[in-house]
């Protein structure tokens, strides 16, 4: 039996899960779920699949066969999402999404939620959270330790050892030191290098990064 799917959000990124979930045949996509959108308008017509409704309205009537996907790139946006589903439907349950074009060596663990795209290489030891996202062609390397929402960007690199706190992200193609810690909160801007550890709720960009200002992106 199929498990169905309903993937949260309707924008690019969820039609990239879209087409990385048709490559498996344990799957059926049943449709969007789109607070902002009209109930049945059409989201992707080469699949034909549409919004089906309000979260409110749809985790109420579902199946234990039917499990959620959250596909916007936005932490804050994932997190107030999983909150929400579960505040109306505590057994409600989400799959993890590793694309077939990614690598993943032994003893990685991956969270529930969480998406790791085409030609990401996840090393030996790594730990990945809940509901993180990792874009396409990132490396992370050996015993790294991602947090519950966070995410990298694509092409994003990280060294040996190193720790991402919870909703912080990682812009395009940055590259993370081994043995660095990045914590909660943080925003890394596109193609930095981190080359020393990065304090709560901050902006960082440059090559060295350089300490911008306070953020409240995340």
């Amino acid at each position: 039996m199929q498990t169905k799917i309903i993937i949260f959000g309707s924008s690019y990124q969820a039609n990239v899960i879209l087409l990385e979930l048709k490559n498996f045949k344990k799957y059926k996509i049943i449709g969007f779920c789109d607070d902002k959108k009209p109930t049945n308008k059409i989201i992707n017509k080469k699949h034909n699949l549409k919004n089906l409704g309000k979260s409110k309205d749809i985790l109420k009537k579902i199946d234990k066969n039917t499990k959620g996907i959250i596909g916007i790139g936005e932490n804050k946006i994932r997190k107030k999402i999983v909150k929400e589903c579960y505040s109306i439907n505590k057994k409600f349950k989400w799959i993890s999404l590793i694309s077939k074009n990614a690598i993943i060596d032994n003893e990685v663990s991956i969270g529930s939620g969480s998406i790791i795209l085409s030609g990401s290489v996840i090393r030996n030891n790594v730990k990945i959270g809940s509901h993180c996202l990792i874009n396409s062609s990132c490396s992370i390397d050996h015993d790294t330790i991602i947090s519950n929402f966070a995410s990298c960007g694509p092409g994003v690199i990280t060294g040996g050892n190193v720790f991402l706190g919870e909703s912080s992200f990682i812009g395009i193609g940055s590259t993370i030191k081994n043995s660095i810690k990045i914590d909660k909160d943080v925003f890394i801007g596109g193609n930095s290098f981190v080359n020393k550890d990065c304090s709560k709720g901050y902006l960082y960009f440059g090559n060295p990064i350089r300490k911008i200002k306070k953020t409240t992106q995340m």
